[in-house]
């Protein structure tokens, strides 16, 4: 991952160390595309499970990539999904680990008419919270939170927090971006 070919699109995982103590170190594996599926797939479950100590914390958030139909390595249907992320709690507990469930972060999309952040992937989230509940695990509820932000500020402020970038303003974007799914990194910062 290179930042600057990025920038400034960046992850909330990127920025969640400045609001930690000092003595709490970040392992953000955290990489673009991937869904709960084709994380372990790929390998990358496998690599964090090998290196988490007990005490460690799992923080899994998915859902994004899960639901994009039609890519087949990334799709995983929302009971699917419900399962993988269950694999993600079940490896980190054999470590001794504490595994974090955190429902999808909410995309850039209004209700026209109330003024209200949309709910991001219903499905994927209400999948993350149950089985949170079934198996007993911690849950941030990102999507709820990241909604109720998103409604105080409203559409227009928000522009601001996902990646809206003027043409000419970064050299890797030189058409500009507008991205109602990612991050600018003020956006990962809230």
């Amino acid at each position: 991952y290179d930042p600057i070919a990025y920038a400034p699109q960046a992850g909330w995982g990127q920025m969640i160390e400045r609001f930690l103590a000092d003595d709490v170190a970040v392992a953000n594996h955290a990489i673009g595309g991937r869904s709960s599926k084709n994380f372990i797939t790929q390998g990358r479950l496998d690599e964090i499970l090998r290196n988490i100590r007990p005490g460690d914390y799992l923080f899994a958030q998915f859902g994004h990539n899960d639901a994009t139909q039609g890519v087949d390595d990334r799709y995983a249907s929302p009971e699917d999904y419900k399962e993988y992320l269950r694999e993600y709690i079940q490896g980190a507990r054999q470590r001794g680990a504490t595994p974090v469930i955190v429902t999808p972060v909410s995309r850039r999309s209004f209700n026209a008419e109330t003024g209200e952040a949309n709910v991001s992937f219903p499905e994927y989230v209400a999948k993350a919270i149950e089985v949170a509940e079934e198996e007993d695990a911690l849950l941030v509820d990102l999507s709820a939170s990241s909604r109720a932000y998103l409604t105080e500020i409203g559409a227009e402020a928000a522009k601001a927090v996902f990646l809206h970038v003027d043409p000419g303003v970064f050299p890797n974007r030189p058409a500009g971006t507008t991205d109602d799914t990612h991050f600018q990194e003020y956006g990962a910062i809230q």
